[in-house]
């Protein structure tokens, strides 16, 4: 007998991000918005750090020496933890060692938004972007200029590339 699978991982990779979003959703009703935003943080720059760091130990990416190389990182982080091209293509500029990424998109922004639950949320990108840079032994320096989260139109992050000592 042949074990069918999903036609696409994009399927997998939705039922899990509905699953996280329950997960959060649960964790607010148990604990609070403010420590279910912690928990969360927490729990995904760890999972982020061992998604980079089982990337590198494939051989699928290297650590970077540039700022352009850590983009194209990230890149390839969010194409193998995303579904549907999440940040892939949204632009990038850059300015000496620093990248500036603007972001139309995000599906935890929709599924907290639709659930009703981005008060008190703290957006967990930042913890994404540590994971994974503190993984690529780099200092985690970025920030959020602009969320979806906090109303803005569009995230803008500042990256800057800086290896650790």
């Amino acid at each position: 007998m042949f074990i069918k699978e999903f036609e696409s991982r994009d399927t997998i990779n939705k039922l899990w991000w509905l699953h996280d979003s329950f997960w959060h959703a649960a964790l607010v009703r148990k604990f609070g918005a403010s420590e279910a935003s912690r928990l969360n943080l927490e729990v995904s720059e760890k999972i982020f750090r061992l998604l980079t760091l089982t990337l590198l130990r494939e051989g699928i990416i290297q650590r970077p020496r540039s700022i352009q190389e850590l983009m194209f990182a990230f890149k390839t982080v969010w194409k193998n933890a995303f579904f549907d091209e999440l940040y892939i293509n949204e632009p990038i500029t850059y300015e000496g060692n620093t990248a500036i990424w603007t972001g139309s998109r995000c599906h935890v922004y929709d599924s907290l938004s639709k659930a009703n639950l981005l008060e008190g949320y703290e957006c967990g990108c930042q913890a994404l972007r540590n994971g994974v840079m503190k993984a690529l032994r780099l200092k985690p320096v970025h920030e959020i200029k602009e969320s979806l989260v906090k109303g803005d139109p569009h995230c803008v992050i500042r990256i800057s590339f800086i290896p650790s000592s």
